[in-house]
């Protein structure tokens, strides 16, 4: 598990604010109607509704036999436990390795054909989960090459033939905990029909759509997929509205990436399947649909848009799309540097969209070790970040969270040169595709515990690029070979401790940054020590700063996620200084631009307000597992302040 996070402080997440993009993994196993080669759209009929809320007692034991996952195997022996386990499940406190989850179900009969959805909640680290013997999902990677998944919220698609309608199931839960505590800490849990899923667990609730409706944007759907089969992009971006907006995308760059994915791939596959239209509350059309576009990369199948549950919102006007019109979703970029696609998540601030023609500062926001960058959704940042917006008054700036898995923010001989992919690739994809200011004056870096280390090290290597930089509990007395990497280049190239860098710079060279930074007392790698060193380094040097090591805390949320006013006041105050022009008018744009400013903004979006309803919402994260295997064995990167309790 991630040890940024202490389970017992840990928030139940609503579960209506888990919401469109958590479901990305959902495919729901419904035969798509081909005609002619095209792919016509595949709407659910006649199912009927099923809500089963599973959460309670459940069957439970350590360790590991596969024969558990057999619905006939005989679990009366095991201990009963509660699912899920709100702050992690006690039995992992002082265990690492395997333990089963089972229970034993009905299912209505007269269900027959209703496609399911398995909502499992949040699981710490990996699973893999079983109906009736059949393997339906799983998240994260098993030994040996464990990777967690902490922070994604469970959606598994249920094989037509594997449950049991009008009689006995069994779902077996096999779960692996990598360090520290774990177990299935969150739900919601329960089998659903897809309507159900809708208003149970993301909210979405109204009828289905007259028949009128359904009628001309079943023909909408077959007319995408229809172009894009016959390689007509200009056919596919005549369905969508003038508005469009979708996961980052206007029709702009929507057009510029449908005909890269035709360059690849000479025609696409688009697959709508098991469709149906709503009736939203709120008076929108809303097409809950599981959507793909497949083709071929260098001659072999790809999927330039994997299998994900999507929900758009059309025009009845226009009779054309409007996309789902988020401001808080995934996005990614095709870096040069690592030749794939690198995923980050994306934060619009409230004006956004009512402010069409408004370019906006830049934070980029940097998790921390065994984290990644879905790992924000749980954790509702993207409400917590329009409060700070909205009610406390600061500056509006896009977020952009990069996925930066355990790799330290930096570039690894033979291995990811994430620094060259963030600095060459990401930076100016996100200049290019969204309404920033592209200058150092409005470019910020905030980190959390790895992403410290990472947010001061990138600063303090690129005065060009950023000109503000906050770490909560941040490893800034770490250096790159402390945590066993190696970069390219020689030893002169490997990156230093930013403590290290910090004692080595001018104060004119450190003058140039906003600094902020802080640490709890009782920090499980004493990172409250390396807050108290960079503060008498800074003071030495007579450079302004602002800090805190707080009184009580420790390594985890309950540490920094209260105190994220401070960290992105201090960027408000600074872009503020440096010229950041707001108004609160349709047409207002700029702050005043920076040596080297490119004030070209992206073309203007008219779109309606964010729907709350299309957005992602879940994400957990951050805490550094400063224990790592280096050389076959075990380097304790920091030391641990002694009769700390260890954190679960």
């Amino acid at each position: 598990m991630d040890q940024n996070r202490t389970h017992p402080r840990r928030a139940r997440v609503s579960a209506r604010r888990i919401l469109t993009a958590a479901a990305a993994a959902l495919a729901v196993a419904v035969a798509p109607l081909t005609l002619g080669g095209t792919t016509a759209p595949a709407f659910a009929a006649g199912e009927s509704t099923v809500n089963l809320d599973l959460a309670g007692q459940w069957q439970f034991s350590l360790g590991d036999d596969p024969a558990w996952a057999d619905p006939a195997f005989d679990d009366s022996a095991w201990s009963t436990v509660e699912v899920p386990q709100v702050g992690g499940g006690e039995q992992f406190a002082d265990y690492d390795g395997f333990g089963w989850y089972r229970l034993t179900f009905d299912l209505p009969a007269g269900a027959e054909g209703t496609n399911l959805v398995a909502s499992l909640g949040f699981m710490d680290d990996v699973d893999e989960v079983y109906l009736n013997g059949t393997r339906i999902g799983g998240s994260g990677s098993l030994p040996p090459n464990a990777q967690s998944q902490w922070f994604e919220q469970r959606f598994y698609p249920v094989p037509a033939d594997a449950p049991v309608f009008g009689g006995s199931n069994t779902l077996a839960v096999r779960l692996y905990d990598m360090t520290g505590g774990g177990g299935w800490y969150q739900g919601p849990v329960g089998l659903f029909s897809k309507d159900a899923l809708r208003e149970s667990v993301l909210g979405i609730s109204g009828p289905l759509a007259d028949p009128g409706s359904t009628g001309w944007i079943a023909d909408m759907l077959a007319e995408q997929a229809s172009a894009l089969a016959a390689g007509d992009v200009d056919g596919y971006v005549a369905t969508l509205a003038d508005g469009y907006f979708h996961d980052g995308r206007d029709r702009d760059r929507r057009e510029r990436e449908l005909r890269d994915w035709m360059a690849d791939s000479g025609t696409l596959t688009l697959t709508d399947a098991s469709v149906e239209i709503v009736q939203s509350s709120d008076g929108r059309l809303i097409v809950d649909t599981n959507r793909t576009i497949s083709g071929t990369r260098d001659g072999v199948p790809f999927s330039f848009q994997p299998t994900s549950q999507e929900f758009l919102t059309v025009d009845p006007g226009s009779e054309r799309e409007l996309g789902n019109q988020s401001r808080f979703f995934r996005d990614y970029v095709e870096s040069q540097a690592e030749n794939a696609r690198r995923e980050y998540v994306t934060y619009l601030p409230p004006s956004y969209f009512t402010q069409p023609n408004r370019e906006f500062p830049v934070v980029y926001l940097l998790h921390g070790f065994n984290g990644g960058s879905r790992e924000w959704e749980p954790r509702d940042f993207g409400t917590k970040l329009d409060e700070l917006y909205t009610t406390g008054g600061l500056a509006e700036s896009i977020v952009i969270m990069p996925d930066g898995e355990s790799l330290w923010y930096v570039d690894h001989e033979n291995g990811t040169p994430w620094r060259t992919m963030f600095v060459d690739d990401l930076i100016p994809h996100v200049d290019a595709e969204y309404r920033t200011l592209a200058s150092r004056e409005y470019r910020g870096l905030s980190g959390v515990s790895m992403g410290g280390f990472g947010a001061y090290s990138l600063a303090l290597a690129y005065p060009e690029l950023f000109s503000s930089v906050a770490s909560h509990m941040g490893a800034l007395n770490l250096s790159a070979a402390q945590v066993g990497v190696t970069s390219p280049g020689g030893p002169d190239a490997q990156v230093q401790s930013p403590l290290t860098v910090v004692a080595g710079l001018s104060t004119e060279a450190l003058s140039r940054y906003d600094y902020f930074f802080d640490a709890c007392e009782f920090d499980d790698y004493v990172f409250d020590e390396a807050a108290r060193s960079l503060n008498t380094l800074l003071t030495e040097k007579g450079v302004d700063h602002t800090w805190a090591v707080y009184p009580e805390g420790r390594h985890n949320d309950a540490c920094w996620v209260p105190r994220i006013s401070d960290s992105f006041g201090m960027h408000s105050d600074h872009v503020r200084a440096a010229g950041l022009v707001e108004n609160n008018g349709p047409g207002v744009v700029t702050g005043v631009p920076g040596p080297g400013t490119d004030t070209g903004a992206t073309a203007a979006i008219s779109a309606a307000p964010a729907l709350a309803a299309t957005g992602v919402s879940v994400g957990g994260t951050v805490l550094a597992i400063l224990a790592l295997l280096v050389a076959g064995g075990t380097l304790l990167l920091a030391q641990r302040r002694k009769g700390a309790p260890r954190a679960e």
